[in-house]
C-alpha cells in the first residue's frame, strides 16, 4: 500500500531578512521557532434601528499580527548579531520565509526581491523589538525577537507541474 504525503515538515524550512537604507537580504542560520501571528478585524455594527431580534455587523480594517522569531543565540553567527541588532533599533524589515517544499533562495534585484517558484514562500513586512535573553538549566541562552507586522503575510505556493 503506497504512503500518501501529508503536507509539509517545518524542518526545511528558511528565513531571509531585507534590511536597512541600502537594501541588504540576509539569510538568517539556525531559527529555532518562528510564529507570524494572527489577524484580527474590527466589527462594525450595522444593525438597523428595526431590527428586534439580531444584531448584525461587518468586517473592518484588519490589525497585522504579532509573531516572533526564536533564536539560540550565537555571538559568532553573523545573523543572529544583524537580528539582535536591528531588534535594538526597532527597525522595520522584510521577511521572507521558505517553506520547506523547495531549496530555491530569493534573489534581490536592485530593492525587489525576486523569488524563486521552485518552493512555497510567506513574506510581510514586520517592526522588530527587543527581547530579553533566557537562561535555563541544560538550555542554551536564547532570545525571542517579538515582530510587529505591518502587513498582512502574502503566501505563494509552490508552482507544481
Amino acid at each position: 500500500m503506497a504512503t500518501v504525503k501529508k503536507g509539509v515538515l517545518s524542518n526545511g524550512t528558511a528565513v531571509w531578512i531585507v534590511h536597512g537604507a541600502v537594501a541588504t537580504l540576509t539569510k538568517m542560520a539556525c531559527i529555532k521557532a518562528l510564529a507570524l501571528g494572527d489577524d484580527s478585524s474590527t466589527e462594525i455594527d450595522n444593525t438597523c434601528l428595526e431590527e428586534t431580534t439580531t444584531k448584525t455587523s461587518m468586517y473592518g480594517l484588519n490589525t497585522p499580527g504579532e509573531g516572533s522569531i526564536q533564536i539560540d543565540t550565537d555571538p559568532k553567527n553573523f545573523s543572529h548579531m544583524t537580528l539582535l541588532q536591528l531588534a535594538a533599533e526597532k527597525a522595520e524589515v522584510q521577511v521572507y520565509v521558505g517553506w520547506a517544499d523547495g531549496i530555491g533562495e530569493p534573489t534581490l534585484v536592485v530593492a525587489d526581491v525576486e523569488l524563486p517558484t521552485t518552493r512555497t514562500w510567506s513574506h510581510f513586512s514586520a517592526i522588530l523589538r527587543k527581547g530579553s535573553p533566557v537562561f535555563a538549566t541544560d538550555a542554551l541562552v536564547n532570545h525571542t525577537i517579538p515582530m510587529k507586522r505591518q502587513s498582512e503575510v502574502i503566501e505563494e505556493f509552490k508552482v507544481t507541474p
